[in-house]
């Protein structure tokens, strides 16, 4: 499935891949009742929750300027969370406080809920633990046939951090970072028509809760990437090649262009081969290449490029991080 982004030369290609879920976070024994609760924390810089993109413009959503997108999407995100929860068997008597119950704040800092209003907001509940979504932030940007120049494609960035409360004692116990991109286009099975700004953020707020909620426990999980195919007759070749899996001649073309003397070709090219080490697990070359493909973006002042790299470095540094994590031995 191939979609045209943001520029009439390049291709943008979704490539399917599986990658391991590690368990990384271990409930309290003995837990029976979970409150999740919505922070309702914003960082001064998130000024972007009424507009969206429609291929390189910045437009305000005046459409849906009334509607509390912000709660629709924190409710969404908390109930796929809670119900992952208790398909995986992790724990099933989950409780929900209002969206809304706690009161906007906007900071350069996020410090964790007073212990004191855990315990006072935990104890009629009966809830032995609270999961807080502490913030969560969203993007949503359209690029219709006629601005992409190929299919109709659809994506919202999010991003939000987790806490998790001790219920008797108030204090934190954990925090979780995350960051995703979901995206949808034309030609997927099934999808008649693309989502629009509000219900596309509610569907990425429940994959986003969902993605938190698989980390109390270990398994497959399938996510989309995307490969770069500029208009160069040996990048439609590897992407050929890497669509059959043949990811060896992929790789041997991407690295013939990874120099830095080809300029916007070798971006191209270092963003491919961080792909191609994902999905063989080499997180850490994963990371370098897309580095270097990041700086030599910015060298060259390339915003869409830099753009879809940066997204990328984004996930593949924090993927990183949870498998280091995971891999570090567990304190006496």
């Amino acid at each position: 499935m191939m979609v045209m982004l943001m520029s009439s030369c390049t291709v943008y290609q979704t490539v399917p891949i599986e990658v391991m879920q590690l368990e990384e976070i271990k409930l309290p024994e003995g837990v029976k009742r979970i409150g999740w609760l919505y922070r309702n924390f914003k960082y001064t810089e998130d000024t972007l929750q009424h507009y969206f993109r429609a291929g390189d413009v910045l437009r305000k959503d005046l459409a849906n300027r009334k509607t509390d997108i912000d709660s629709i999407a924190a409710s969404a995100c908390l109930a796929a969370a809670a119900r992952s929860f208790s398909t995986n068997g992790v724990n099933g008597n989950p409780v929900f406080f209002p969206a809304d119950m706690m009161p906007r704040i906007t900071g350069e800092k996020l410090s964790p809920i007073p212990d004191r209003l855990i315990r006072k907001i935990a104890q009629p509940a009966q809830a032995e633990l609270i999961i807080a979504l502490e913030t969560l932030s969203w993007f949503y940007s359209h690029f219709p046939e006629d601005i992409s120049g190929g299919e109709d494609f659809r994506q919202v960035e999010i991003t939000g951090v987790w806490a998790i409360y001790d219920a008797e004692t108030g204090a934190i116990k954990e925090t979780r970072s995350m960051v995703d991109t979901v995206y949808w286009q034309g030609s997927e099975a099934g999808q008649e028509e693309l989502p629009p700004r509000v219900p596309a953020i509610e569907m990425a707020a429940e994959y986003f809760g969902e993605s938190f909620a698989k980390k109390f426990s270990s398994g497959w999980v399938q996510t989309d990437r995307i490969m770069m195919v500029p208009p160069l007759e040996e990048f439609r070749l590897a992407a050929e090649l890497a669509s059959k899996e043949e990811w060896d001649g992929a790789r041997e073309i991407w690295e013939r262009y990874a120099a830095g003397r080809f300029g916007k070709l070798a971006i191209t090219a270092r963003y491919n081969l961080a792909l191609d080490a994902e999905i063989h697990d080499r997180y850490e070359d994963a990371v370098d290449m897309i580095v270097s493909a990041s700086e030599l973006a910015a060298e060259y002042k390339n915003r869409k490029e830099m753009d879809i790299v940066n997204r990328y470095r984004k996930i593949l540094v924090a993927r990183l991080e949870e498998i280091r994590r995971s891999e570090k031995p567990a304190t006496p």
